[in-house]
């Protein structure tokens, strides 16, 4: 339903996705918010996903997103690009898939259970405990779409905690990747396992 929801809600306007390598994130967020302002009313223009050290995809409005791209790279990004993608995931353009997947959870709660292991939660980037209330997961989950991902802050915490082993399933090896460029020496014992 949640992919369903937030594809529906990429057809909203038309919206775009950048990637930005080599800047800080509070330099990348006023970028985003001047190109926002550049580009009029109705504009959107925000981080979307925190991948690693200077590493972020953003999304928002068509041409919000282009005048991020040219700002970024006045601003000396090492990278600045388009994505292939359909939308302007993890922003506020996807709240009306927001309102639909919220009723979706609010009527599974009363059969969810609280988790048995530490769950750790990319919409904040802290880990919930064994025996959190699903309630706390499926407001956080509703606050997921329409916020950024916090993946280098997550894994960050993960490493902080004593995890030393990760496993990427699938058929690419993107995790491992950022993951070279989040922990140099954890990256070394995190293995890919295409399916």
């Amino acid at each position: 339903m949640r992919g369903r929801y937030m594809q529906e809600a990429s057809t909203v306007g038309v919206q775009k996705m950048c990637s930005v390598a080599g800047l800080e994130k509070d330099k990348l967020a006023s970028l985003c918010a001047q190109a926002a302002r550049q580009a009029g009313s109705g504009a959107v223009c925000e981080i979307a996903n925190d991948l690693f050290p200077k590493g972020f995809s953003c999304a928002g409005t068509v041409e919000a997103i282009d005048l991020l791209v040219d700002l970024s790279l006045k601003a000396e990004a090492l990278q600045a690009k388009v994505l292939k993608t359909s939308g302007a995931f993890h922003t506020k353009l996807m709240a009306p898939a927001q309102a639909k997947l919220a009723k979706a959870l609010d009527d599974l709660l009363p059969s969810m259970k609280p988790p048995t292991c530490t769950v750790y939660m990319n919409v904040t980037g802290q880990p919930l405990q064994p025996g959190t209330d699903p309630k706390v997961i499926v407001d956080l989950l509703k606050k997921q779409l329409v916020s950024p991902v916090l993946w280098a802050p997550s894994v960050n915490k993960m490493i902080d905690s004593g995890i030393t082993e990760f496993y990427e399933i699938g058929p690419m090896k993107q995790l491992k990747a950022m993951m070279k460029r989040i922990n140099p020496k954890v990256w070394q014992t995190t293995t890919n396992e295409e399916v």
